[in-house]
């Protein structure tokens, strides 16, 4: 099941709701229909969640200038998340990126601002107006000062040293500047989790559940980055065709669902590339079979296969690769080289590569 839905598409980057995030706006609609909130405070939430789009959205714009992917951008309650892949290890690049969201906001900040002096709305440059949403009153004055607040918070919250937020990657690019990538993540990170501590604690004291999760959020993933980072390093240099496995079981179009089922019992592989005329036309895993009830389980594999498929390449890194598989939520790619099956990479031997190139490390 689907757990987002996309919205739109802005420079050729998918933009999805999360299942959570349109249950919270049904809540919060709910609540203003209700007379618990006004429908104004309705608006301004749903206005600073767009905010946070065109946040990401800097982030993601810039990242495509340098060659990064960008898969898709998912809003979640308590913020966005660019699916990309792997930032460059150039601090210079990386310090650009993770400035682009910031600079937005305060940006955006900056013209608020103006348009306030420009229309004489300068009663409401209060801080009560400013960092306090006010409900009694509804003008033009009193929307662009709480804007201009909103975008101001998310600015300077976004450019707080904790890793992986924004200025947390600002932090590990300058580290990066004259120290090894891994040892200034490793940094990076460790100052990221003690920021989050201290947000949650904090949380905890001022009985605030948003910043609790928000720290709960940073903490873990400061530790997946640096998780993430040193399995980059440690798989530097390796490529597929030094793991992959060459001889590779692949099934047919016009084999049966239990014909390959079988197959995969007797092999013990949960998932075949299917070859039709010396070409890969598509893979089936068990998955795809444990959706057929047993009784429609004689038709083709060509019913059922996926058709969409994600390649490796002989040359190709394998923690490209490694990431490639963890954001697809694949087991195994398989690899081609001038439209030709040559090999099938999987999960497995990354890790089993990983494993071996610890015990070295240990050993030595």
């Amino acid at each position: 099941m689907k757990s987002s839905l996309k919205i739109f598409t802005v420079f050729g980057i998918p933009i999805e709701l999360h299942i959570s995030f349109l249950l919270l706006m049904i809540i919060i609609y709910a609540a203003a229909f209700a007379g618990f909130i006004s429908f104004y405070l309705a608006f301004l939430i749903t206005l600073i969640f767009v905010t946070v789009i065109i946040h990401e959205l800097s982030h993601s714009y810039v990242a495509k200038r340098y060659g990064v992917g960008i898969e898709r951008i998912i809003l979640f309650p308590i913020g966005g998340v660019s699916a990309m892949e792997e930032i460059p290890k150039d601090p210079g690049k990386e310090l650009k990126i993770a400035l682009a969201g910031p600079l937005t906001n305060i940006v955006i900040a900056a013209i608020c601002f103006l348009l306030i002096l420009v229309f004489g709305y300068t009663e409401f440059l209060k801080l009560s107006y400013i960092f306090i949403i006010a409900l009694e009153e509804y003008n033009w004055g009193l929307f662009l000062t709480n804007f201009l607040g909103v975008n101001l918070i998310l600015g300077i919250f976004n450019l707080l040293p904790a890793f992986p937020m924004d200025g947390g990657r600002i932090l590990r690019a300058y580290l990066a500047r004259n120290r090894d990538y891994v040892i200034a993540t490793k940094t990076a990170a460790k100052i990221g989790k003690q920021f989050a501590i201290l947000m949650a604690l904090t949380g905890v004291v001022l009985f605030n559940l948003i910043l609790i999760l928000i720290a709960i959020f940073i903490y873990l993933g400061a530790d997946q980055e640096y998780q993430a980072i040193l399995v980059s390093s440690m798989l530097e240099g390796l490529r597929v065709k030094d793991i992959m496995t060459r001889k590779v079981e692949t099934v047919t179009p016009d084999n049966t669902v239990n014909e390959t089922l079988y197959k995969m019992f007797k092999k013990r592989h949960m998932g075949y590339p299917v070859i039709e005329k010396d070409k890969l036309v598509g893979i089936i895993t068990f998955d795809d079979i444990s959706r057929i009830p047993e009784d429609k389980r004689d038709i083709t594999v060509k019913e059922i296969m996926s058709k969409e498929l994600i390649l490796a390449h002989p040359d190709e890194g394998v923690a490209t690769v490694f990431e490639k598989i963890n954001r697809k939520a694949v087991g195994r790619l398989p690899v081609v080289e001038n439209d030709q099956l040559v090999g099938i990479v999987s999960k497995t031997d990354v890790v089993r590569t990983l494993e071996m190139l610890e015990k070295q490390r240990i050993g030595s």
